[in-house]
Order: C-alpha cells, then structure tokens, then sequence
C-alpha cells in the first residue's frame, strides 16, 4: 500500500540511513536498495538470507550479476525497462539447497528533478504461508474424500442390509434346495438392487463425465427438451412457466446428452423446491464480451441458506431424506468439463437463481478462473 502511494506521488525520498536503519535490519522483508546503475547500495539481514550472498561481498555489485544465477524470471525485477514506477510479481527459486516462493515488490526511486536514481526491493519469503495454505487444502480434501466415503457408505449399506436380510430368511426355509419365492420379496430384491446401480452410476458420472463433444449443438433445444423430461418426472402441473430464451444464439461444441442431464438436474431441483406451485423461469442469452452462452434458471421456492449455499456442490450433501444428494455435484461437474462453470445464488425475491456459463469456443477454459471471478464480484 505505502509503495503504491509512493508511485502515485512520483517521488520516494529515502530519510538518513541511520534513521531507518534499525527498521532496515528488523524487519522480517528482505529490502534492496540499488543506486540508479543497479548497482547494490545496501541489503539487510533477510535479503542476504533470501538471496543466498553475503553483505560484504555484493555491495558495488550489479544485481544482475550478484543473482544471475536465479534465472531470467527473477532478473527481470531489476529490469526497469519492465515497468514504469512499480512491479509486483510471485516467483519461486532455489536458495541454499531449497526451493523459496517469494513476493516481489519493486519501485523505481527519481529525485526532485523526476530523474531515475535507483530502487528498492522488498522480497518477502511466503513459503510458510504457501505451505500452510497447501496443508489446509490437503486436509480438506482428506475431510471431503471421508465424507464422500460415508456418503457411498450409507447409501450402499441400507440397500444390501434388505437384501441380506431376505436371502437368510430364504436360506433357513429352504427344504432339500427347493423354495418358492413371493414375488414382492423378488420386486423388493431387484429394486434394492437397482437402487445401489443408480447410486454407482451417479457417483461415476460424478467422478468421471465420459464426455463426447460434437459440434452444432443449439442449447435452446436442449432446454426445451430437459423442460419437458423433468415436468414429465415430476409432474408440476401447477408450476407456472416463463419462457425468455434469445434468438439465434450460436451452436456451440458439447455432449449434448450430459449437458441436458445437468440441465434437468438443476430443473429437478428448483422444481422441488417449489413443492409442486410455482414459477419457473428459463432464460438464455450471449454474453458477447465473455464470449459466453448464459443459461439462467430461477424458482420461487424456499430458498436456500448460506449454509446449504456454501456446501451445495459436495456429493451427497442434501436436505432430502429421499434423495442421494448427487444431483448438482453432477451438474456442476459436466458444466466444469465444458469449460463452463455454475453459479448459484439467492434470488432478489426469493428463491433460488442458477446461472450456467458455457464458452462458445473450447479456448475460453482458460480464461475460466478470471471470468468466474469477474462474474462473482458483478453480483
């Protein structure tokens, strides 16, 4: 912040070295002061520690020849032909037999006149920051991979509970290996049966979307189908629709299959959650600047808490009791797979808004971080 202030002011005056030089020592950044020839004017304890070099054998030097052997990347800090007053960059590098990760921030010092006179560096080692970051992650994943676990656990294990209970039972009647089986103990079997299958193939599906893009897909036509596939499932007849899908919006490349699956299953949801009367509305425009087609669908139901919203994509996680809780994750999961990406919030009168991002070309993933980004932050 002080350096950005500094910039916007033009002008840096450096006080008298023996006034910031207990700062200069004390302080847990490594500072480099380089005259206007680059040459190393002072480095504290830090940057002697970050950099590898020792005080005495640098001062004098060029920067460029004391840290060459640090590579082109960390070289171009002392590049003033690289920017105008201030540059800030995140680099990693190896220094006494381990690899560092830095933040870099340099500004360009000039005198009373505007003329260049040197600059400063300040390295801060965030290495510990960097490696508890990784260790949080790492124990998420850890806490996500053991909910996952329980989640197949519990769906799995009630099923074949039934199932098991029934072939003892039939195992202790059986007499000289004949037995005569009801039908509804069979119907009971087979759907207990199935119902594992489904939740083995969701958790795949999840896992793993067997994608098979093809070009030409009109995404109206999609939603209209997926329209009709979920009222076709869940009934609704009291669910009013609305309608408001552009025109002449362009095919893109995708599985059209698995992106109607994501489609209805965000439709099942909102249908849901309207407990049969409603209003459901389905829009669809380009986003021309993001190079993106939008696929909002809103309802009007019991909405949704911050709770509920900040875990809504982890599988398995639902507040219906009849449910497996892989709908969204799925969802959420294909669109990923498109270079898309989903949002979900809360409606400006209620309900629940998904907003669904789909890149019109396959080269828009990897602008995907800094456009969802952007999206979150219109909101």
């Amino acid at each position: 912040m002080y350096l950005a202030a500094a910039s916007q002011n033009r002008l840096v005056h450096l006080v008298k070295e023996d006034e910031y030089k207990e700062y200069f020592e004390s302080t847990t950044n490594g500072i480099i002061h380089l005259d206007r020839e680059m040459r190393i004017k002072s480095l504290n304890r830090e940057a002697e520690r970050i950099g590898g070099v020792a005080h005495s054998a640098v001062i004098g030097k060029r920067a460029e020849f004391v840290f060459r052997k640090y590579g082109e990347q960390f070289l171009k800090i002392f590049d003033i032909s690289e920017y105008e007053d201030i540059k800030t960059a995140n680099i990693s590098l190896k220094s006494n037999d381990q690899i560092i990760y830095l933040h870099i921030d340099a500004l360009r010092l000039v005198d009373s006149l505007g003329e260049f006179n040197g600059m400063i560096v300040i390295l801060q080692d965030v290495s510990a920051v960097r490696a508890a970051i990784k260790q949080i992650q790492t124990t998420q994943m850890l806490v996500s991979l053991g909910e996952l676990a329980a989640g197949v656990a519990h769906h799995v294990r009630t099923p074949l509970t039934t199932i098991s209970g029934y072939l003892q039972v039939m195992l202790g009647r059986i007499d000289d290996d004949k037995y005569t089986v009801r039908r509804d103990v069979l119907e009971t079997l087979l759907g207990e049966v199935s119902y594992i299958n489904d939740v083995v193939k969701e958790l795949i599906l999840f896992a793993k979307p067997p994608v098979q893009k093809e070009p030409g897909v009109d995404l109206n036509r999609l939603m209209e189908e997926a329209l009709l596939l979920s009222f076709k499932d869940l009934g609704g007849e009291k669910i009013n629709i609305n309608k408001e899908l552009a025109k002449n919006l362009p095919v893109i490349t995708a599985d059209k299959n698995l992106i109607k699956q994501a489609v209805m299953n965000i439709m099942q949801n909102a249908i849901e959650s309207m407990d049969g009367e409603g209003i459901l509305s389905i829009k669809s425009w380009m986003n021309a600047e993001l190079s993106m087609l939008v696929l909002a669908i809103n309802d009007t139901g019991t909405g949704i808490t911050p709770e509920i919203l900040s875990r809504i994509f982890e599988p398995f996680y639902t507040t219906k009791l009849d449910r497996v809780g892989l709908g969204l994750p799925i969802a959420n999961r294909i669109i990923t797979e498109h270079g898309g990406f989903v949002n979900i919030s809360v409606g400006e009168k209620g309900g629940t808004k998904v907003h669904v991002y789909l890149p019109i070309v396959d080269d828009c993933t990897n602008r995907l971080a800094v456009v969802h980004q952007q999206i979150l932050n219109l909101q």
